[in-house]
Formats: structure tokens, C-alpha cells, sequence
């Protein structure tokens, strides 16, 4: 962990602190390797603590190194992180704070109880993840291929006459006998009418002979995720108007995925190149939300790839493409792909196949 310690160190000097306050678990992990709750890190120049409760004590002596552990006994996980901080750097230190992470409550405790200057760092530290290294990489490309297999596998059990809710819970079976600790997120699994829902919740609906079917689902390995999405036909070929959606969906998927490279733009190049197919076609009003997003501890964090607002990329960074059409009352389309940014273009890490599936 010295080297992302370090980075840290460097944002710290550039904000002009003493020292940052991190609460964000996905932070704490990345930054310690702990993985478990209700901790924070306290991360100065020359120091660097880890405040947790008597839960957690052994189990931080087992997974961290490099952080001196400070035994929180008020039962304030903030004023306790302030305390050490306070002994340790004295009470008028400039103290940086995850202001997303702090409830109103503990915002004004802090604001109360400490002397100095007092600084919300937003983002910055969350974005110190946005560049994986060959590490972070192989253990995504591990959850991605544990995600392909979970899907192959459900489907090869056929999809019409399932309902939803029991096709989501299969995969969520799969992926764990497959390895995963978990799901990196709830899966959706929506047919017909309901697909037309971008972030469907899957039901006691039955999946019809004809309709086309989302699935959006990912594992989560060693606390990284993936991410995937694939739309299926139940049944029988779709209707030539629907089979159009299809392909308009993955000519924009294809186009979005080889605008992926270094030095490209979320927003000027990748969604732009998706959204383009799509608005062509006739359908640019049935495309709501952004062509994707960051993966990494968390399914969303940064670099972000919308319409309205995008990052630009660099080697290392893993995104999502995932473009979508959705025909309310009759059927969505989505094709998502996890991929990893390179200099000259970008490493699919999701590999199962993108061309339109009849399942039975």
C-alpha cells in the first residue's frame, strides 16, 4: 500500500493539510486493506492511523500493515478519528474530510469539536482509484470471467416460462459456486414491457415466448467488481422492428467501445460515439442515461462517461459501455461490456458473446 500512502501524501500537500480524515469504506480498503466496517483512516505526513472499535481490533491486526491502530471507545467513530488526530498533530491542524461520507450530524460534531481549519476534500481521494495497477487489473479480470460462466450457465437453462426473480436468483447462485463473494450489485433480469425499465426490479413475472430479455448482472471477487449486460430473445427471433433495436444497440455498443482509448474523452468521445448510432436511428430520445461508467471497489465511481458530463481517460481505467434503447410498454435493449483502457485502445474484460441469442 506505500505507494498509494504516498499519492495520498502528495494530495495532501497540494490541498495544504496536516491531514485527511477518510471515511468511504471503498477508501479505507484501498488505502489500508482492511475490509471491514465502521472504520476511518487518518493519513498525514508522517502518519498514518487506522480508528476502529473493539469489533474490528483483531482483525485490523491481521489485514493491515503500515497503519498504527487507534482503539475507538466513545462510540463516535468521527470524534474518535478527531481525538487521535488531535493528539497526534495538535488542535489547530488542518484537517481534510470526505464531506459525501458524513452524515449532516457528524459534519456538525466535527465542525464543533475541532479548532482548526477544516477542508472537504469531495472526490479527490476516491479518484486516487480511478488508474488500477497489474494487481487490481488481474483480480478484475478473474470477477469478469467469473461473471461470464454464471451467465453462460443460467442461460443454458432456458429462460421462457422463468420468472424473473428466479433467473436473478440462479445467477446470484452461480456466481457464488463459481467463487464470487458475492453479487457486485442487484441483478436485473426484465423481459417485454418491463425491460423498457433501465433499472428494472426483477418479479414474479414470467418471461414470455417473443419477448426480448435484459440481463445486467456482475460478480464481486476479492472486493473488486464486473459488470455486464446482454439481451436475449426468448423463444423465437424478435419482430423486425424490434430486431432493428437490437442492432442499433450493438452497432452503438461497438462504436462507444472503439471510441475507448488513453487520452479520450467520457463525454466528447465515448458517449458521444455511442449516442450518435442511436440518435441516427431514430431513437436518441430512448436513450436516458450515460454510456458508462468507472468499476473498480464500487460498480459506480469515476472516470464517468455520460452525456452531460465525462472524464477524460487514461491507461489502467475500467470502464463500462453500455448503451441502451428503451420502447415503453413493449421492450429495452442494453449491451454492456467491462473494459480496461490502454494507450491504443482498450481490453475487453467481459468476453460472453454480443450477438442477439434465441433461448428457450
Amino acid at each position: 500500500m506505500s505507494d498509494r500512502l504516498a499519492r495520498c501524501r502528495r494530495l495532501l500537500a497540494e490541498l495544504g493539510l496536516d491531514a485527511v480524515l477518510i471515511t468511504r469504506p471503498s477508501d479505507v480498503r484501498y488505502l489500508s486493506g482492511f475490509r471491514g466496517a465502521d472504520t476511518a483512516l487518518l493519513i498525514g505526513e508522517e502518519l498514518a492511523h487506522i480508528v476502529t472499535d473493539a469489533r474490528y481490533w483483531e482483525q485490523v491486526r491481521e489485514e493491515v500493515t503500515g497503519f498504527e491502530l487507534s482503539e475507538a471507545t466513545a462510540g463516535d467513530l468521527v470524534a474518535d478519528a478527531l481525538a487521535a488526530g488531535v493528539t497526534l498533530l495538535g488542535a489547530t491542524m488542518r484537517l481534510g474530510f470526505q464531506g459525501g461520507d458524513l452524515s449532516y450530524a457528524s459534519y456538525r460534531g466535527l465542525r464543533r469539536a475541532h479548532a482548526g481549519r477544516l477542508r472537504d476534500v469531495g472526490a479527490r481521494v476516491t479518484r486516487l482509484r480511478m488508474v488500477k495497477d497489474d494487481a487490481e487489473l488481474e483480480i478484475m479480470r478473474r470477477a469478469a470471467k467469473v461473471t461470464d460462466d454464471a451467465l453462460a450457465a443460467v442461460v443454458a437453462d432456458g429462460l421462457c416460462g422463468r420468472r424473473e426473480c428466479d433467473v436473478a436468483w440462479q445467477l446470484q447462485a452461480e456466481l457464488h459456486r463459481l467463487g464470487a463473494e458475492g453479487e457486485a450489485f442487484t441483478t436485473i433480469v426484465a423481459a417485454g414491457g418491463h425491460a423498457a425499465h433501465a433499472h428494472a426490479i426483477p418479479g414474479e413475472r414470467v418471461i414470455a415466448p417473443g419477448e426480448l430479455v435484459i440481463i445486467d448482472t456482475g460478480a464481486r471477487v476479492d472486493g473488486y467488481c464486473s459488470d455486464i449486460t446482454r439481451t436475449y430473445a426468448a423463444g423465437a427471433e424478435p419482430g423486425t422492428d424490434l430486431r432493428r433495436v437490437y442492432d442499433v444497440v450493438l452497432a452503438a455498443q461497438l462504436a462507444g467501445t472503439a471510441a475507448v482509448r488513453a487520452g479520450a474523452g467520457g463525454q466528447a468521445d465515448v458517449d458521444e460515439a455511442a449516442r450518435r448510432v442511436i440518435t441516427e436511428a431514430g431513437y436518441g430520445e430512448r436513450f436516458g442515461h450515460g454510456t458508462g461508467h468507472g468499476v473498480g471497489l464500487e460498480i459506480h465511481e469515476s472516470p464517468r462517461l455520460g452525456r452531460l458530463h465525462g472524464d477524460p481517460l487514461a491507461a489502467g481505467m475500467v470502464v463500462t459501455v453500455e448503451p441502451g434503447v428503451y420502447v415503453e410498454g413493449l421492450a429495452g435493449v442494453r449491451i454492456e461490456d467491462t473494459v480496461v483502457v490502454t494507450d491504443g485502445g482498450c481490453e475487453i474484460l467481459t468476453r460472453y458473446p454480443k450477438e442477439l441469442q434465441v433461448v428457450g
